[in-house]
């Protein structure tokens, strides 16, 4: 199955929007990882599954005018939406590409890719795939979900019932919403060394971090229906608790528990 067949959630605008706020959500984390890599000026590297972008540019802002950054996404609305909101990036280039179908031609010093993972059939071969796209010592760092841990507080079944839906939903099509703990495994098989982990799980009360799970919800609602997992009912009773949640300051619901990995390639 292609990464579009497996591809749960909802793409075009509604589907970029949600991504805008999990950007934000999760930028300290993201850049800190990149910091870690690191990503230098100058650097030439590949952002698979940029999405709407948010990532690809500030990869962009770290390598500068002299680096590159390509990203490819197999959805065309994301990808139009992105080059519009990177005209002022010279150093960047944005594909509309399948990573299960085709590679780039290009090598690169880093390769990242988040949430890109999770929904494919196979991502032994995506990772394997990318690794072969590195320079000698070049990087690849990949961060992605384990759905398995929902956190909140008080307790909301409501919330439990989303992520439930979110795993049933992805593994009908094949997916593993529980991949992360596997990420420094599948970086091992395909030959990168010097491997590094870390886990981390924002969990507040404020109303960006509990929008997503609402936002999810909404764009996985399509695939979830069709498959005949949940009922239209079912799926609004949940919504209508998440979006009371988002704004009960009492109320804290923790985002998926995210793995971020990264190994090298051998000199």
């Amino acid at each position: 199955m292609s990464e579009a067949g497996s591809y749960i959630i909802r793409g075009g605008i509604q589907g970029r929007e949600r991504l805008r706020v999990l950007a934000g959500v999760l930028a300290p984390r993201t850049r800190a990882l990149l910091e870690q890599l690191p990503v230098r000026p100058g650097d030439r590297c590949w952002d698979v599954g940029s999405g709407g972008g948010d990532v690809t540019l500030m990869i962009a802002d770290m390598v500068g005018r002299d680096g590159r950054v390509l990203g490819t996404d197999l959805d065309p609305a994301k990808v139009a939406l992105a080059e519009a909101e990177a005209a002022a990036y010279p150093q960047v280039e944005y594909r509309v590409a399948d990573i299960t179908e085709e590679l780039p031609a290009e090598t690169f010093d880093i390769a990242h890719a988040r949430f890109l993972l999770s929904h494919l059939t196979d991502p032994a071969a995506a990772v394997a795939a990318i690794a072969r796209t590195l320079r000698p010592g070049g990087t690849l760092a990949v961060a992605d979900v384990d759905f398995s841990a929902p956190l909140c507080c008080p307790d909301s079944p409501a919330f439990r019932a989303y992520h439930d839906l979110y795993i049933r939903t992805g593994r009908h099509r094949g997916a593993d919403p529980l991949i992360g703990p596997r990420l420094p495994a599948l970086l091992h098989n395909a030959g990168l060394t010097d491997i590094h982990i870390q886990v981390n799980q924002p969990a507040e009360p404020d109303p960006a971090t509990k929008l997503v799970h609402v936002l999810t919800l909404e764009n996985i609602a399509d695939a979830a229906l069709t498959a005949g997992l949940t009922s239209t009912a079912e799926l609004d009773a949940i919504l209508a608790d998440l979006r009371a949640a988002v704004d009960d300051s009492s109320m804290a619901l923790a985002a998926p528990r995210m793995v971020q990995t990264w190994g090298r390639a051998p000199r």
